[in-house]
């Protein structure tokens, strides 16, 4: 959880290369199986690739794996949090690039 959280705060300055760093790391070292601990690591892996318009479209991969399994376990909240990053992705401004 902790290198998930360092990886979101290094997307949210801009340096991508560390956030998929840490990102690698967390999903590497995840400890359990646990659908919301899948979804919540896929979110915000695909949040981090959604960043960088050279990966996005792999960022809209993960992110509908993240909600086809988020909707599969009745995890709503995750559900509605995957659907506000690519409706944001999307938004009136366009795709995020950082």
């Amino acid at each position: 959880m902790a290198h998930q959280k360092i990886a979101l705060a290094h997307r949210g300055a801009g340096d991508l290369s560390s956030a998929l760093h840490f990102i690698t790391v967390a999903r590497g070292t995840a400890t359990t199986d646990a659908p919301m601990q899948k979804v919540r690591l896929d979110t915000a892996h695909g949040h981090i690739l959604l960043s960088d318009s050279a990966t996005r479209n792999d960022g809209l991969h993960v992110l509908d794996k993240a909600a086809t399994m988020a909707a599969r376990f009745g995890l709503s909240h995750q559900l509605a949090s995957i659907e506000n990053i690519k409706a944001m992705s999307t938004g009136p401004s366009g795709p995020v690039n950082r």
